[in-house]
């Protein structure tokens, strides 16, 4: 039997990285252009998604080589409008790229959650059964429980503009969103609010799923070696979040306890319990904890994230700033103001949409896979099975889209286009996705975005300290998180001395 050599094992491993450049090089798509080494292998994306700034590297990449851009081997990131309604629009047939199954975390592979869900067939159904949820009349409901943690995010702000200590604004805008969604879903909040810190660490935790899982989707063979890894060290830390909805499952059933609730408005793990009694839609066990502990998940960031940009850029444009104070308080806007209120503040309205365009939560394409039969996009033919996706800050930040001050926030914008332009903005203004994979919490985000920002600008002074250079304004992995946002809160005179 022979034996390789050393030189002879050298050829062999030579001879296999030769035929894979060739063939790498030799493929239809390789006038495709983007980075040399995303050529051969997806570990040059999986870097960049480690690097934690692919938003920017992506943004350049297209600015650099125009609508089309190879990230990896049969992966393909979009710049353009008709891409957006190709891949995404109602209807259409390209389902969530396999990366997505790295997101589901039942230990069931048929028992995915509202984001993991790929097939377009699984997902409506499972979305129609809690859809009426989240419909902006049933948020509106859950006025008291947003209500509730402002209050108790103004007295710790009111302390610290006592104190003129330097907090991690970023952190207490997530206290807020964390408790928010845990009084909306389960009438009880977490307590971050009271302590200020990450209590039993669901924050933490919450983090290290979205780097495992953003990670291993490229690498789905990984996946199981990861559950074992988590498996083995599994702590009530990390069971936190699971616990919670498995404790509160249990009091809702305990008559006595629900005596107490039916004082109160029902949240939303109540009436997910009431509609799986009735019966009614085929709600399951596993949907009321699944659509529960994603509540938490995945509301409390969209919500810290959206909060965080509208405050940076609100605070760090003076004159913007005012012109928001000054239309606030001609309209009489006040802490009791009702959402439908808020929405007839033109200013307000356009100052969340620019913020939300210029800093997304979202900072990886939502990947699609091209249908059977392949479909064209771009006016390029691309094959069936491959990864095909736009980035929400690739196309907030295209030049032929919003106009040389693309860069700059910019509320005007949504003021003083018509409406044939006004239209086109709305439509390609995607913080929350697109098409039927719309994030069902938007309007809870949106709520809550609304309700507290009306409060920080009528009664604090926020002086942004944060580090400046793109590089440390943010970490993407998956959610664009603000790295690091100090600030010192003062409390404001209104002119009339209040």
């Amino acid at each position: 039997m022979a034996v390789l050599t050393f030189p002879g094992v050298s050829a062999v491993v030579l001879g296999i990285f030769l035929i894979v450049v060739l063939r790498r090089g030799l493929s239809q798509d390789r006038d495709i252009p983007g980075p040399f080494l995303a050529r051969f292998s997806r570990l040059w994306y999986m870097r960049q998604m480690i690097r934690g700034d692919f938003q920017y590297t992506n943004i350049r990449l297209h600015q650099d080589h125009g609508k089309i851009v190879r990230i990896a081997p049969g992966w393909y990131s979009f710049s353009d409008p008709e891409a957006l309604k190709t891949i995404y629009t109602h209807g259409s047939k390209f389902i969530k790229s396999d990366w997505y199954a790295a997101w589901n975390f039942s230990p069931n592979p048929e028992e995915n959650n509202m984001f993991s869900y790929r097939n377009s067939a699984d997902h409506p159904d499972a979305r129609r059964k809690v859809a009426a949820l989240f419909s902006m009349s049933a948020v509106m409901a859950y006025e008291p429980y947003v209500n509730n943690c402002i209050e108790r995010l103004r007295v710790q702000f009111d302390s610290f503009s006592e104190t003129g200590s330097m907090i991690d604004l970023g952190h207490w805008l997530q206290c807020f969103a964390f408790d928010t969604i845990s009084e909306i879903t389960f009438g009880e909040r977490f307590g971050f609010l009271d302590r200020g810190d990450d209590v039993s660490n669901p924050i933490a935790n919450l983090e290290k799923g979205f780097v495992a899982s953003s990670l291993t989707g490229l690498m789905l063979w990984l996946r199981p070696l990861v559950t074992f890894l988590s498996k083995l060290q599994e702590t009530s830390d990390l069971m936190f979040v699971p616990q919670f909805v498995d404790r509160k499952i249990s009091e809702y059933s305990q008559e006595a306890k629900r005596e107490i609730f039916a004082e109160k408005t029902p949240g939303m793990l109540e009436r997910l319990l009431d509609a799986m009694r009735d019966g009614g839609k085929g709600m399951t066990n596993h949907d009321v904890k699944a659509n529960s502990s994603a509540n938490i998940g995945a509301g409390s960031d969209t919500t810290a994230i959206g909060l965080s940009a509208v405050v940076i850029y609100m605070y760090r444009s003076p004159e913007k700033l005012q012109k928001l104070r000054e239309e606030i308080e001609s309209s009489n806007l006040g802490q009791d103001s009702s959402f439908q209120e808020l929405q007839k503040s033109s200013y307000l309205q356009a100052a969340i949409k620019e913020s939300m365009r210029l800093h997304p939560g979202v900072g990886f394409p939502l990947f699609r896979l091209v249908p059977r039969g392949g479909a064209v996009i771009c006016d390029r033919f691309f094959p069936e099975g491959a990864n095909v996706g736009v980035n929400s800050w690739v196309i907030h930040r295209d030049r032929n889209i919003w106009g040389p001050d693309v860069d700059d926030f910019v509320p005007e914008r949504w003021l003083s286009a018509d409406n044939t332009r006004l239209k086109v903005m709305e439509q390609l203004l995607v913080p929350f996705g697109a098409g039927s994979r719309t994030c069902l919490g938007k309007n809870i985000s949106l709520f809550d975005i609304n309700k507290l920002l009306l409060q920080l600008v009528q009664n604090y002074d926020i002086e942004i300290q944060q580090r400046e250079g793109k590089d440390k304004r943010a970490y993407n992995m998956w959610f664009v998180k603000p790295n690091q946002l100090k600030a010192k809160i003062s409390k404001r005179v209104s002119k009339s001395g209040k």
